[in-house]
């Protein structure tokens, strides 16, 4: 009878209307500790009381709802209730509180609703229940017989949205603040009120609220007491006398955002550039192309006459000027010069190869020692940069100031169940058994353990990291934080005091929404409410470390909410701040890792994934080692090659063992020893130094200085075969001439080539990129070395070579030797050129690359194709795709894949502001807070904003800001920050035992800082700590761990913020937060993060008058800061190569400008055709491509100086002939040495496991191969045919004016005697080898002799472009045998 006579009521009171009275009034239904049920009035019409004065919720009610208390302080409720209001409201304040005219809106709506004395007119009552007696409470309205459940508050549209209006853009920790308040993203007023207005117990919320808005625009005049209009306050407005404006940060967005200005114009990202191409590339096209007119015009003046050059001269004033005189004159005495020393050298160590061979030893016993000091950087942070870049520099500060960050070890469950059709959560990865897995796994965790060389135990408590202090557990952020870590409360049953059927509760904001399962309800609630310490199940969101676990940081989605997550994952910190902490926990994590293999493959469940910090350089070095076969295989092809393609196998005299006689495998052999033992020397020499290289650069090393002294090798050899064609014979005895003949034919291009590559890899040692820096330090001295010890040793080798050849003698077989040498020499001789590729590029190739017709389609095709590659090359990215640095069946492979695609967290960044300060001033402290007051364009308030515009500055997440927790903390108004009222200099935490101390006992800090109270009360004086207080509370704020009192500890969050001095003043301090999601496979995004932090840090220096450095510091930063330099610094180093090779290559070519001129535009052609093709195969710049760059640039000199060696020393007199004769003499050895050699060993690569090898050291370097052989032999040769240099004769060319008369008049008898002349035959053959048995028979013998070479004339000409060599006619083959 009496819950009828209360709906009667009910009906009744929501039709009646008065100008005043209460529906409600005191407490009667006791919820929880903090959540009380009003009174129904039973009475449409109960009058307002006085609200006494001189109770303390007065002082309270009047701090938050002073509009209440203007008139006659009649209200609608009981001090009881306004203690209860204001505590709530206080709490939003922590929220809301950055907005002042906010929280004052805010406010308003909860004053109005419990207090105002007109609360029946827009307050009704929709559903009441009947009293139940709670032991020890009772109710306030005696009256009464029932509690209030559920209402109906009626707002007016010009409040309501005023009120959303200025707070939808206050922040709250980097995130908008309504975002904690409400229902869904984006938030809107409806799902704001939805939200405040759902009756939830844990957050102290004890009745429904259904708010119902009215335009005032729409209603009459009288009808407006209907809902509640008081006046609300624009964010822009104070709400209160002596209280600030919001800042512009909080409420104008717009004018803020051009207030900030973030972007200073130093991002990478802008540049000068004409319809999208830079301006550089334009410079580069132009001047290239021009330096083609220029050098084309000039070949095209003097070959494109029937005249010949010397006529053109004589047409003009008939001699020479005297400046072009001396240059020639300069030059040839250079080229004879060069010669002249490299035939003496060549002729010492053929009368004495043995003082070449020691003398190379001695050079060795001097370098090789080193060794011994040898040590390879494995450390991955060294690899990839500079201890001297700006990066590591930034990280020595911070790690010195603050201690390195923890270590992270990660473990992820994905699972392939289909999505559930029930309940809240119908994720793939929401099903019991999968949670009880991952409790098992976690404790297992905690259960590994190892042993350090001390055989002390190391467990996982030993190295965690715990931000709470030692009485909290170690930090792992997993969803088992939401169950404290206990398996066994996912059994857990339902807490609630009381059951709200669906009826009741329109919006439930913890429905499971058809969900049985307890565990799932509460964990739906830590997803919505991650700071929850209490949901309907009766567990706190907390984990057992004493924080929360973000839900983007322990589930994995693959849609746009964590409802339906596939994967969690579970992340442990690890400690490193010592040394000996490394250590440890290096061997804690090896031992994690044995443990996660062993569990993925015993994972039926679900996908298991994981990674340790130490996992990268462990799994980079087995990786290595799984690749030792591959990398063998190509060695051994590339030994193979070189030692067996040196000699020429065929059968004299039916002997098999004769098919070595002209073998040159031992010195093949050995000559690939003596490029490892250079490259062993640069080591030695450096080590000696200490300047050790990076891991894996000294076989990249290798390679490239093997290619470079197989190229010298077969240029000596192959040489050597074709002066066997130009002399009738070769005596042993003649070997001392023969080898002068051959070294100086060779050695003074094996010099320039070696002093350009050297050049060449000396400027990219200047590079401060540790991968490119080492590896160019190391080649170039390994490549001056290599010429040293092919001058000395491999010289020696060759002479003991030659002479057994030239005895008849087989390798390995010494006893035995051929009986007729005149008839297997001349065989010999033959065969020494008689082959397919010395055919084809002599007969073939040459001819129709020098034709007109084939020449000017290829040079439109290289200008074209130039011009193609210099935009390309401008669109080519830079970085590194991390995952290429394993196999796709390694563990981190896979854990990358799925970190990629189902999490969305980025690294943490810090904002470090480093020097001393003075912190305690307000003025410097409004440079850097956000709260009311604090300057708009602070450090804090620019950094929320950087926070809140991700894709501008790529920066995202909670901003955690110290000054402000600290500021909130030692108010005077907040709970944090007291001192015993007995001992003042004594801290009363809140996180004291209460049972034996209450409130009474302790009172604010700032009630004993007399400095401050000396202010007056509307002075920010007032309100601020003095110099005293604010160092020495400090330290209390920096181990106050937060609590559900006081949530503004920084223990957790700070304690590790703020470096001291020796005085205890503040020398460094930081401010995280953290990137957005960055794609681990797209290197860009991390570069364009690392930018758009350092423009932040910028801009943060800037808001604080440069009085201190700031810089953004991750750890990401020193592997990536080098790709923002390094297309400047290969542009550079480019330029600085052209410059160098092109002085080295004209003065060591005897004063050569026009070829040098041809070399360095293939230089330059050559360096964009590779990173063009970079682009077309999706290879980005870093440093194992540029390093292919600075490779190539060696290679493509080595090449070109023999070709340019070859023309300016050819016979000829046109520069077509003699280009023609060039690429017919030296385009086989080129291609048959060292172009096979390596491109025949990286095909091998190919079959690697590692995507580093198949894409740098297979697709990379051989086109940086191809492309090199490609200008060496085609483009370069057509430059020089077109505009090259004519170059010197002979080595025995006089400098006098009577050879420059024999230049201007070249008769078909001055060439003639010109070739003759040009044979650099001995002009006195030692007569000592008439003893030999095969020249002591008769005239018919001779006639013999001469026939053989009569035999088959098939084989081609001697070309005669290598210096020192021409074909001789028969007649003097025949004179020269008859006169032996």
């Amino acid at each position: 009878m009496r819950t009828v006579l209360i709906y009667l009521f009910l009906l009744g009171c929501l039709f009646l209307r008065g100008e005043t009275g209460c529906i409600m009034r005191g407490l009667c239904q006791k919820h929880t500790e903090d959540a009380y049920g009003p009174c129904v009035t039973n009475d449409t019409n109960v009058e307002p009381t006085v609200f006494d004065k001189s109770n303390p919720a007065y002082d309270k009610l009047m701090e938050f709802c002073p509009h209440m208390l203007t008139g006659d302080n009649k209200l609608c409720c009981t001090p009881s209730q306004a203690e209860g209001l204001t505590k709530q409201i206080a709490q939003a304040r922590h929220i809301l509180g950055r907005c002042p005219s906010c929280f004052d809106n805010f406010a308003k709506l909860w004053c109005e609703f419990t207090c105002s004395p007109n609360q029946q007119d827009f307050v009704s009552i929709t559903k009441m229940k009947p009293i139940e007696k709670k032991e020890g409470f009772t109710p306030e309205y005696q009256p009464s017989e029932a509690y209030v459940n559920t209402v109906e508050y009626r707002l007016s549209t010009d409040f309501a949205y005023g009120m959303f209006e200025s707070c939808k853009d206050v922040t709250f920790g980097g995130q908008p603040a309504l975002r904690v308040m409400c229902t869904s993203t984006p938030c809107t007023l409806v799902n704001w009120l939805d939200f405040i207005g759902t009756q939830n117990l844990d957050l102290n919320i004890p009745i429904s609220t259904k708010f119902i808005l009215y335009d005032p625009a729409k209603t009459t005049q009288a009808d407006h007491s209907m809902f509640m209009n008081v006046n609300f306050t624009g964010c822009d407005k104070s709400a209160r006398p002596g209280w600030p404006a919001c800042s512009k940060s909080e409420c104008n967005k717009e004018e803020y955002a051009k207030l900030i200005n973030l972007d200073d114009g130093k991002t990478s990202g802008q540049s000068c550039n004409v319809h999208g191409i830079g301006c550089l590339n334009i410079f580069v096209m132009l001047a290239f192309i021009g330096s083609l007119a220029v050098l084309l015009c000039v070949g095209f003046v003097f070959t494109s006459y029937e005249e010949d050059y010397t006529n053109v001269r004589q047409s003009q004033i008939g001699e020479e000027s005297p400046k072009r005189n001396r240059i020639k004159r300069t030059g040839a005495w250079i080229h004879n010069f060069m010669e002249n020393n490299a035939r003496d050298i060549g002729m010492m160590a053929g009368r004495n190869p043995k003082s070449h061979f020691f003398t190379g030893c001695a050079i060795l016993i001097i370098c090789l020692p080193g060794m011994i000091y040898h040590k390879e950087s494995t450390n991955v942070v060294d690899m990839w940069s500079s201890p001297r870049s700006r990066a590591r520099q930034e990280e020595t500060v911070f790690n010195a100031n603050f201690g390195r960050p923890q270590r992270y070890q990660q473990i992820m469950l994905l699972s392939h169940r289909e999505f559930q059709t029930a309940g809240k959560l119908y994720g793939p990865v929401f099903h019991k058994d999968i949670f009880e897995e991952l409790f098992d796994i976690l404790n297992a965790i905690k259960n590994i353990s190892t042993q350090d060389n001390d055989g002390r135990t190391i467990t996982l408590d030993d190295v965690c990291y715990r931000p709470m202090g030692p009485g909290y557990d170690c930090l792992i952020m997993s969803p088992t934080n939401y169950f404290q870590g206990l398996k066994e409360n996912l059994e857990i049953k339902s807490a609630k005091e009381e059951t709200v059927s669906d009826e009741d509760d329109a919006f439930d904001y913890f429905s499971s929404e058809g969900t049985t399962d307890e565990w799932m309800n509460h964990m739906a609630a830590c997803i919505d409410q991650p700071m929850s310490q209490k949901t309907k199940s009766g567990l706190s969101c907390f984990g057992t470390y004493g924080g929360p676990s973000a839900p983007n940081m322990v589930f994995g989605r693959n849609s746009t909410n964590y409802q339906a997550a596939n994967s969690v994952m579970m992340t442990i910190l690890v400690t490193q701040r010592t040394e000996p902490e490394i250590q440890k926990a290096e061997l804690w994590e090896k031992e994690f890792i044995k443990f996660a293999k062993e569990y993925r493959e015993r994972s039926p469940k679900v996908t298991f994934s994981f990674m340790a910090e130490r996992s990268i350089p462990d799994e980079i070095e087995k990786d290595a080692k799984d690749e030792i076969v591959t990398v063998v295989i190509a060695l051994a092809f590339l030994i193979g090659y070189v030692t067996f393609s040196l000699g020429r196998y065929f059968v004299c005299e039916n002997q098999l063992w004769s098919i070595l006689v002209h073998s040159r495998i031992i010195l093949g052999m050995l000559s690939v020893i003596i490029n490892l033992l250079s490259s062993f020397c640069s080591w030695g020499v450096f080590s000696m130094f200490g300047i050790h290289p990076v891991k894996n650069a000294l076989v990249v090393q290798f390679f490239v200085v093997t290619l470079l002294g197989v190229c010298r090798t077969f240029m000596v050899v192959k040489y050597y075969a074709q002066q066997r064609v130009s002399m009738p014979y070769m005596s042993p005895d003649q070997c001392p001439e023969i080898v002068g003949i051959v070294m100086a034919g060779t050695m003074p291009a094996m010099f320039s080539s070696s002093l350009g590559c050297a050049f060449s890899f000396f400027i990219g040692g200047f590079t401060d990129l540790p991968a490119i820096r080492t590896f160019c330090l190391y080649a170039g001295l390994a490549v001056l070395i290599d010429v040293v010890l092919h001058c000395t040793i491999f010289l020696a080798l060759f002479v003991w070579d030659t002479q057994r050849e030239l005895n008849g003698k087989p390798e390995f077989f010494l006893p035995y030797k051929i009986n007729d040498l005149l008839g297997a020499y001349l065989v010999g001789r033959q065969r020494a050129t008689d082959t397919f590729m010395t055919q084809f590029f002599h007969f073939q190739f040459a001819p129709f690359l020098m034709h007109r017709t084939t020449r000017i389609v290829t040079g439109i095709i290289f200008v074209a194709s130039f011009i193609a590659t210099v935009i390309l090359s401008s669109k080519i990215g830079v970085g590194f795709d991390q995952s290429m640095a394993f196999t796709e069946k390694s563990y981190i492979s896979t854990h990358f894949r799925y970190l990629d695609k189902y999490f969305d967290v980025g690294p943490p960044v810090f904002f470090t502001v480093d020097g001393e300060l003075d912190w305690h001033k307000p003025e410097v402290q409004n440079k850097f807070c956000t709260l009311p007051g604090c300057s708009d364009t602070s450090f804090g308030n620019i950094m929320n904003y950087a926070v809140g515009h991700t894709d501008q500055t790529y920066l995202s997440g909670e901003m955690y800001n110290w000054i402000d927790s600290y500021l909130e903390w030692i108010n005077r108004k907040s709970p944090c920050c007291k001192v015993y009222v007995h001992d003042p200099n004594t801290f009363c935490s809140t996180n004291r035992n209460k049972s034996y101390l209450n409130d009474q006992a302790c009172r604010s800090c700032m009630d004993y800082d007399d400095v401050a109270n000396s202010y007056p009360k509307n002075s920010i004086m007032y309100h601020r700590p003095s110099i005293d207080v604010f160092y020495r509370h400090l330290k209390h704020f920096l181990e106050d761990t937060p609590n559900m009192e006081c949530a503004f500890g920084g223990r957790a969050s700070f304690k590790d913020a703020i470096s001291f001095t020796s005085r205890g003043r503040i020398q460094a301090s930081q401010f995280m937060t953290f990137h957005k999601k960055l794609s681990i496979g797209n290197s860009s995004d991390f570069i364009k993060a690392m930018e758009n932090a350092r423009m932040v840090s910028r801009r943060l220096e800037r808001s604080i008058d440069d009085t201190a450095h700031v810089f953004a510091y991750s750890k990401i930063f020193p592997f990536y800061e080098q790709y923002s330099t390094i297309m400047p610094i290969l542009t550079t180093q480019l330029f600085i190569t052209v410059v160098g090779v092109f002085g080295i290559i004209c003065v060591t070519l005897g004063i050569d400008v026009k070829g040098a001129a041809c070399a360095v535009i293939c230089q330059v052609s050559n360096y964009f055709h590779i990173v063009a093709f970079m682009y077309l195969l999706d290879i980005p710049v870093n440093a194992l491509s540029a390093t292919n760059l600075v490779m190539s640039s060696g290679i493509l000199i080595e090449f070109s100086v023999n070709v340019l060696k070859g023309y300016a020393s050819s016979l000829r007199w046109r520069a077509k002939e003699r280009a023609e004769g060039t690429v017919g003499s030296i385009g086989p050895i080129i291609l048959s040495g060292p172009v096979i050699t390596m491109a025949g060993s990286t095909m091998f690569l190919s079959g690697a496991h590692l995507q580093i090898i198949t894409v740098y050291f297979f697709k990379l370097f051989l086109v940086t191969i191809l492309s090199s052989a490609v200008h060496a032999l085609i483009i370069l040769p057509i430059l020089l045919a077109f505009g090259g240099s004519r170059g010197h004769s002979s080595s025995e060319t006089s400098t006098n004016e009577n050879d420059e008369q024999n230049d201007r008049n070249p008769t078909a008898e001055t060439l003639e005697l010109t070739v003759e002349v040009g044979v650099n035959r001995p002009t006195h053959l030692d007569t000592s080898h008439l003893l030999d048995p095969l020249l002591k028979n008769t005239e018919n013998e001779i006639d013999k002799a001469i026939d053989i070479i009569t035999i088959d004339r098939s084989y081609p000409s001697t070309p005669s472009s290598l210096p020192c060599t021409s074909r001789l006619p028969r007649a003097h083959i025949e004179a020269d045998l008859r006169s032996l």
